[in-house]
């Protein structure tokens, strides 16, 4: 049976992660082919939502909760959750998925069916046919949504859509194993950490490939990206583009529509 550890990074969602986790938890009865655990990373939350987890883990044994002494960046928090998953708790595959409602909790089996089939890295898009992202956000949010996936899918040369998608699932033996993890090594601890995992998997030959999603609006929806984030992003992708993983030839899946 496959162990399969779906990482949540959170910073003040005490409103909303009891909800994520009890609609993940149902999901995962639907699906008991996978041996399932979780893992809330949580970014010492003044709001208290380590004590919500905490309390939630208590009646959920396959709950778990890491809290970091402060925010240290989302790209460290994942990567800590993703160590605790390998290290600790022996995963098969680690899923990276938001906790403040925008992925839908459904849609994580579909991700790891796909693991089960034989591809190393599947990712969530917004981009390819079926994809769909909130038609309620500005059109400034879209463009720079979409521009971020097409600049570092030309310049990086990458064989997806959706280069910012944060919904991902990895194989972790032979792959997610040999990532850049340490927090201290990443090009950012930011969000656009994520832009450095698609060159790493490359160079691994890892097969790649893209199902379609349907992003969703948060409650109370605001976008945490800033334009320091935008910066940030260009920055690490034109770093790996001077200075990309040794490159191997890849096994590489096409975008794929299939459900």
């Amino acid at each position: 049976m496959m162990r399969v550890a779906v990482i949540t990074p959170t910073y003040n969602e005490a409103g909303g992660i009891e909800a994520v986790l009890n609609d993940l938890v149902r999901t995962f009865r639907t699906h008991p082919t996978y041996e399932w655990l979780v893992v809330v990373v949580d970014a010492n939350s003044p709001d208290g939502t380590a004590d919500i987890v905490r309390a939630f883990a208590s009646a959920h044994p396959n709950v778990h909760l890491l809290v970091e002494e402060g925010k240290q960046g989302i790209g460290a928090a994942y990567c800590a959750g993703f160590r605790h998953a390998m290290h600790e708790l022996h995963a098969d595959v680690i899923v990276s998925f938001d906790g403040d409602g925008q992925h839908n909790c459904e849609d994580v089996p579909r991700l790891v069916g796909k693991i089960a089939e034989g591809n190393d890295y599947v990712i969530g898009s917004r981009y390819v046919a079926g994809g769909s992202i909130p038609g309620e956000w500005a059109w400034h949010r879209k463009f720079l949504s979409r521009f971020g996936s097409l600049y570092a899918r030309i310049l990086l040369r990458l064989p997806v859509h959706d280069v910012t998608s944060g919904f991902r699932a990895m194989r972790v033996k032979g792959y997610a194993e040999h990532l850049t993890l340490d927090p201290a090594q990443l090009l950012s601890r930011q969000y656009a950490y994520i832009f450095q995992f698609l060159p790493e998997m490359q160079s691994l030959q890892a097969r790649i490939l893209e199902i379609p999603i349907a992003f969703r609006m948060r409650e109370n929806d605001s976008s945490k990206s800033t334009w320091k984030d935008i910066l940030e992003s260009l920055r690490v992708t034109t770093a790996l583009f001077f200075n990309p993983p040794r490159r191997l030839p890849s096994r590489v899946s096409p975008a794929s529509n299939n459900s």
